[in-house]
């Protein structure tokens, strides 16, 4: 085992590796990063049109939310309608397929070594350090 080191590190280099092979697994379905977080977050519920550019920065990776949500629209994953930005059906069947299967792997690495019990205290333990620091919830 490694020299100890803080929780910044670990939480930090948990979630970029994390980030990373999430990255390669939507790659490999041949969508972008930016466009599975947005695709994630709009299963979530739709955006107002005027909203979407500040809601959906923090998913846009950078780039500017009209152009990963012109993507999605033009993949036929997303659709605007009635001033809302919602999936499609086909853009639910992607993300549940997503989630399922490659999202799902990386998320199973991450704790393959952990006990049932083990993987339970884990998510405990992240859950009352974020609302140690302040996060209210879903």
């Amino acid at each position: 085992m490694t020299a100890p080191r803080p929780l910044p590190y670990w939480t930090s280099t948990v979630s970029r590796l994390i980030d990373e092979q999430v990255e390669d697994a939507v790659a490999a379905a041949g969508l972008t990063r930016p466009q599975w977080r947005v695709l994630d977050r709009l299963a979530s519920g739709s955006v107002q049109v005027d909203d979407a550019p500040e809601l959906l920065s923090p998913y846009a990776g950078g780039q500017a939310p009209a152009e990963v949500l012109d993507s999605l629209v033009a993949d036929g994953l997303a659709e605007e309608l009635s001033q809302e930005y919602r999936l499609t059906p086909a853009g639910h069947e992607r993300v549940d397929e997503l989630r399922a299967g490659p999202v799902q792997a990386v998320a199973d690495r991450a704790t393959a070594d952990l006990s049932p019990e083990e993987h339970d205290a884990l998510l405990d333990t992240l859950e009352r350090i974020a609302r140690s620091l302040g996060w209210l919830g879903d």
